[in-house]
């Protein structure tokens, strides 16, 4: 542990004026290359795993309301809606202060603890016996979740360059994704095979078992997540050197992780208006992708039973990973986000449209596949936070909590967005969900030119020093940069 402390210590003092290319030479590529994949190992497939059964846990009460939930526990009117919205209560709550904290602890540590905390709760919605203890269930559960996504999305950003955040981002959405076919599938199985086991509804062995399962992986975390890049023991000095440096790197600028406070981080963070522009961004995209809450009962408008309307649920979850992966990988390839996140809620708005305009079975299912196309632009709008609030790491922190809390207050109201007695076509909430789809449009359009404009008084307080002999730290730009707690050489990406 001494080792670890003196490592990372040391690495703190060294700046962002170290040229890699002068470090390692030709070999710096094969060497980042080794690194990259040695994380990737270590931590993707564990994370995706992680996320599906975060994922699994939040949304397994869709499933659960096919079968005898609302009857047994006595739901009526809008009360399965107050469920779905205090949910998401309890998961705003958490997420700035918790990411705040994880800024000053280690990963590997503070991960698996919430994890068993959702667990614990979610298993416990198995024995649930009222409408208010299932309220109180679900404000828990939003409360102990919460950390989990924008924490892997700050650790992600403390590891990746921004050529590399975007693909990883949404190969972690995917999961969560999958989890959705992965849950009608398995959410199938404990429906028609667990019901009166042990005297029990189906309902109340998914909350058990999708619960439990959690437990075990949360004990393989704490032995295989990294912490951060300085602190990482299963690193070598080389490589810890190496994966700290790449990263500072990519901001132009060395890693203050010790240098601003948590609360200096939050204080900057909301200074700053590309965090409102992309704070509102998302609240528009998951505003129109609240439908998600309510996808089991969106296709059982189709007029199947309940094994085949699950088994139907999957493909569009399959469908939107695909497609999530692929449009950010594009985005990363590229190096542009603007485009990558318009144009799926372009299509996913024509989703919309036809499923409230047509009762035929064939457009009505694949009018599902074009809305899960919303989540098409989740992982560049995400990574778009890291690219935008770089630094330092404790303002990026906030940044990420803001942005995964703040939009989804969506979640409190658009879990109205479909009662009952507004089926099958419920064109109220689609007609809502394409203005919500536009209004992300017209806010990356908003940013795009805010970070060209910030681009282009870089370049010329840049053009101005080099004609006037300044010193690049010293000079007009440095000041310019200082604005947006970036270097003087970073260039926002649009």
């Amino acid at each position: 542990m001494a080792d670890q402390k003196s490592t990372a210590l040391h690495l703190q003092t060294v700046g962002a004026d170290v040229n890699l290319d002068q470090m390692y030479g030709e070999d710096r590529k094969r060497k980042e290359r080794a690194l990259v994949r040695k994380v990737d190992i270590r931590m993707m497939p564990l994370m995706m795993l992680i996320y599906v059964l975060n994922y699994l846990d939040r949304n397994n009460i869709a499933t659960a309301r096919l079968g005898t939930l609302e009857g047994d526990i006595g739901l009526v009117g809008t009360q399965y809606n107050t469920v779905i919205s205090i949910f998401f209560v309890g998961y705003i709550l958490t997420q700035i202060p918790t990411n705040m904290i994880l800024n000053k602890m280690r990963p590997s540590i503070f991960l698996p603890l919430i994890m068993c905390l959702w667990a614990g709760v979610s298993a416990a919605t198995g024995a649930v016996q009222s409408y208010s203890g299932l309220v109180v269930l679900r404000f828990v559960l939003g409360f102990v979740e919460a950390p989990f996504f924008p924490g892997a999305l700050y650790l992600f950003s403390s590891w990746y360059t921004k050529a590399e955040l975007a693909k990883r981002i949404s190969v972690l959405y995917a999961a969560g994704q999958m989890s959705g076919a992965f849950g009608g599938l398995l959410g199938s199985a404990i429906m028609s095979g667990m019901d009166g086991k042990a005297g029990l509804p189906a309902w109340r062995w998914l909350f058990i078992i999708e619960g439990v399962i959690t437990f075990p992986v949360a004990l393989v975390t704490i032995w295989v997540l990294p912490d951060y890049p300085a602190t990482t023991k299963w690193l070598t000095d080389e490589e810890r050197t190496l994966a700290v440096l790449r990263i500072a790197e990519d901001a132009n600028q060395e890693d203050v992780r010790s240098e601003a406070s948590s609360f200096d981080g939050l204080k900057m963070a909301f200074s700053d208006p590309a965090l409102y522009l992309i704070w509102f961004m998302q609240l528009g995209l998951n505003t129109a992708a609240a439908f998600i809450n309510f996808f089991p009962t969106i296709v059982a408008t189709l007029g199947y039973d309940r094994t085949h309307t699950l088994l139907l649920s999957a493909p569009p979850y399959v469908f939107a990973a695909i497609l999530g992966i692929t449009n950010s990988w594009h985005s990363d390839k590229t190096k542009e986000r603007f485009w990558h996140v318009v144009w799926p809620q372009v299509f996913c708005s024509i989703g919309f449209i036809i499923s409230a305009c047509t009762m035929n079975n064939a457009a009505r299912y694949t009018s599902t596949f074009m809305m899960m196309s919303v989540y098409g632009s989740f992982g560049c709008i995400l990574s778009w936070v890291s690219t935008s609030l770089p630094r330092p790491p404790a303002k990026r922190a906030v940044a990420y909590a803001v942005v995964n809390a703040g939009s989804n207050l969506a979640s409190i109201y658009a879990s109205y967005f479909y009662p009952k007695s507004q089926g099958p076509r419920y064109w109220q909430a689609n007609v809502a969900n394409v203005a919500f789809s536009a209004a992300c449009i017209v806010l990356a359009t908003c940013l795009r030119f805010y970070l060209a404009w910030r681009n282009k008084q870089l370049d010329l307080a840049a053009t101005e020093d080099m004609s006037e002999g300044v010193d690049v730290s010293e000079g007009k730009e440095a000041e310019v940069a200082a604005k947006w707690q970036c270097h003087s050489g970073y260039r926002f990406t649009l």
